[in-house]
């Protein structure tokens, strides 16, 4: 997949090129093998071509080796080793780490506790001791579940709650130690990379649709999402970690360019991959109720005008998402 680096970091492109092919610039990325993590080793491969291997590495929750769309394969080491590794450069940390939502009903909440307390105390080890420039913390718009003690979902408040903690955590010691710090509060994520097709309503629909199935949608109440395309998100990010303008601190809830209901996404996928003839199914609708997973608009509109950062819309958003489910079905296949 080609990037145009140039055109995403805009004005700020040669001083990006810059820190990131500095002498002393490294990449580590953590949660190396999740969605973001093996999205961001793309996105960096494709940036950094034959000085990557020297350029980037790559932590997870067990030692393993993952194939890059361009066939690079990239080590992935234990988490544990991270804190040994980077002493001798400047550090920019792509930190994903974590035990999402998902995985609360598979532990008792004190080992889902103490196991993401595991990883960010590992963390904030390397933040401490080693020449780290700058962070960026992949936090969730499960947070508000947690501040706002919503009934939404129990597992997302746990989850909200420890993530809530982890950007306090962050913030201290970064404040402390001198760290840039930026806190994207991720709500709905679109595009290549998806590792896990039925959590998320978009790949779940697209799944159905490029399978020939049709399309079911449990939902009684109407239910409201706002897409960003992940690689859009990820340069925006890179382009706000880098640029002399960026602040110490900085959060943002994530959305995209427009909001749409479910069962209206479900329409348009079928209409943009030519499946108009699928059935979707859905319960009658309570008018009175509706779930809106969608964060604060207005930073990281803010911050889109400011870089005159050029975002994806929603049908190429549902275009990209198929094309790559497709490709994961033929190599299952």
């Amino acid at each position: 997949m080609a990037f145009n680096f140039e055109k995403a970091f805009g004005a700020d492109y040669r001083f990006i090129l810059d820190c990131l092919f500095s002498e002393q610039g490294h990449i580590a990325v953590t949660g190396a093998s999740g969605w973001l993590g093996r999205a961001t080793l793309e996105l960096f491969s494709a940036l950094y071509g034959d000085e990557f291997n020297g350029r980037v590495s790559a932590y997870g929750s067990r030692e393993q080796q993952i194939i890059l769309d361009d066939g690079r394969t990239v080590s992935v080491r234990p988490l544990a080793e991270i804190t040994h590794q980077h002493t001798q450069h400047n550090v920019y940390l792509f930190h994903f780490a974590f035990l999402t939502k998902d995985k609360v009903g598979g532990y008792t909440d004190e080992e889902y506790i103490r196991l993401n307390k595991d990883i960010q105390n590992v963390v904030l080890q390397l933040l401490k001791q080693s020449r780290v420039k700058a962070v960026l913390l992949s936090s969730s718009g499960a947070i508000y579940d947690f501040l706002n003690d919503s009934n939404r979902d129990k597992s997302a408040n746990l989850y909200g709650r420890l993530k809530y903690e982890d950007e306090l955590c962050f913030d201290e010691v970064c404040n402390k130690y001198d760290i840039k710090l930026l806190i994207p509060r991720i709500f709905n994520l679109s595009g290549p990379y998806i590792n896990k097709l039925s959590a998320y309503a978009l790949s779940s629909i697209i799944a159905n649709v490029v399978a020939g199935e049709s399309v079911l949608i449990r939902a009684n109440k109407l239910v409201f999402r706002s897409y960003i395309y992940i690689l859009d998100f990820l340069l925006l990010c890179i382009r706000l970690m880098f640029s002399e303008s960026f602040e110490k601190i900085v959060r943002f809830d994530t959305l995209g360019d427009e909001t749409v209901e479910v069962g209206e996404l479900a329409e348009r996928i079928c209409k943009l991959l030519n499946a108009t003839d699928l059935k979707i199914e859905r319960p009658d609708i309570i008018e009175d109720q509706t779930d809106s997973y969608l964060g604060n608009e207005q930073p990281i509109k803010d911050i889109i005008k400011g870089f005159e950062f050029p975002v994806t819309g929603l049908d190429r958003q549902i275009l990209e998402t198929a094309e790559y489910i497709r490709n994961l079905n033929k190599c299952s296949g």
